[in-house]
Parts: C-alpha cells; structure tokens; sequence
C-alpha cells in the first residue's frame, strides 16, 4: 500500500485527532489560506511554532492535510487541506456560517437541517435498495450550531 492509502478518515480515531481544538482551528485557518508554514499558523492562532508544528503533523498522519509541494524555498514545509479524488473534491463542501440568530431561529434551523439530510439518506437508501450503487459512497456529515462569543 502506498502512503496515502492508508491514511485518510478510518474509525474513531481520526475523528479524535480531528476533535481537538487547536487542530481543528489550524485545519480552518489552512481552509482559508489554502497553504501555510507552521510559522504562519503560529501567528494566525496564537501558538508557539513547535506545538503548532506538533499538531500538523497528527493532522497529516490521518489525511486530513498535506504536504503542499513547490511552495517556499524549501526552508519551512509548507501545508495544505488533503490532495483528493477531483470529482470527490467538487462535490464535498466545507462551509462555516457565523449567524445572528436568536434561540427559536437556531431551533428552526436545526430542524430544516435535519428534515433536508433525512431526505437525501431516504433517497439514497432507496437506490441502494434498488440497486444503484454506481458512483455511490459513504459520506459523513456533521452539523453542529452553537452560540459563541468572540
């Protein structure tokens, strides 16, 4: 197997990695920029370069990010999300909205949310059932939505 075959979302422990909070602020902050430098993280998210440096690496171990190559002049390893398939890669999202919204609006939210995924899940259980495999994968999705203070 090669190196990128065995990395990528396997069980629990991605998702733990994934979890932890400085990561997941590393992993938007490279969303955004699409390339960096521990150095450049560091300052983006307050940290020092080596716990930084730390985390990008457990990052890459699981496949959540790469090594972006021919960026630098070879002095500092440059970061970016994970390499894909380019016909998985247009058609996975990430998205993150920052909304003013009272506690019914959030409730709302959520249930036109939940009513929206249940029915493509619906949908693709069906064509499954029938058959329809084709093209067909596993997806994960998470949403969550939370007051916060900045």
């Amino acid at each position: 197997m090669t190196r990128r075959e065995t990395r990528g979302v396997t069980g629990p422990e991605t998702f733990k990695v994934f979890g932890h909070p400085l990561r997941m602020r590393l992993y938007r902050a490279l969303h955004l920029s699409r390339t960096g430098t521990a150095s450049q993280l560091a300052d983006q998210v307050g940290e020092t370069v080596s716990l930084v440096s730390y985390h990008l690496r457990k990052l890459a171990d699981h496949g959540l990010i790469d090594e972006a190559e021919g960026q630098g002049d070879g002095r500092e390893r440059w970061w970016k999300l994970a390499s894909e398939d380019p016909a998985l890669r247009a058609a996975s999202f990430s998205r993150e909205y920052l909304a003013p919204l009272t506690a019914a609006q959030l409730a709302e939210l959520s249930r036109e949310m939940h009513d929206l995924v249940r029915k493509y899940e619906i949908a693709g259980r069906a064509a499954e059932e029938a058959g329809d495999t084709e093209g067909r994968e596993r997806v994960a999705l998470h949403t969550y939505g939370f007051p916060f203070r900045v």
